[in-house]
């Protein structure tokens, strides 16, 4: 079990993390493989993958104030729930809801996020 995926607290910590530096990789292995993305960027609703959001820290540079803040994280035997707030991601702010669970090797994964941004 790596450092990343030992808890629901190390995933989003990992999630700020590999977003404040494009480690995609790191990204990718705390998503479960069939996560789910929706929300809103402005008017336009979207829901998928977390592909589009890796895609789009490939193409970008994340700004050296950007700041990610857990704000409520509950856990209850294996799933959890944590709600996050990120300011200048790519020029935005997001209010994440996460959804992880613990799989049957003992690592925790993101299966979900809702996002909007500010």
């Amino acid at each position: 079990m790596s450092d990343a995926t030992a808890s629901p607290e190390a995933v989003v910590e990992a999630y700020a993390t590999g977003t404040a530096t494009r480690d995609i990789a790191l990204l990718k292995s705390i998503f479960h493989e069939d996560a789910v993305m929706t929300g809103y960027l402005g008017e336009d609703f979207l829901n998928g993958s977390p592909e589009p959001f890796f895609q789009a820290l490939e193409a970008s540079e994340v700004a050296a104030d950007y700041s990610s803040h857990t704000t409520d994280l509950s856990a209850t035997g294996k799933i959890a729930r944590a709600t996050t707030t990120e300011q200048n991601l790519l020029g935005l702010d997001f209010t994440n809801h996460f959804h992880l669970a613990q799989l049957s090797d003992g690592t925790w994964r993101i299966t979900s996020k809702l996002f909007r941004h500010a």
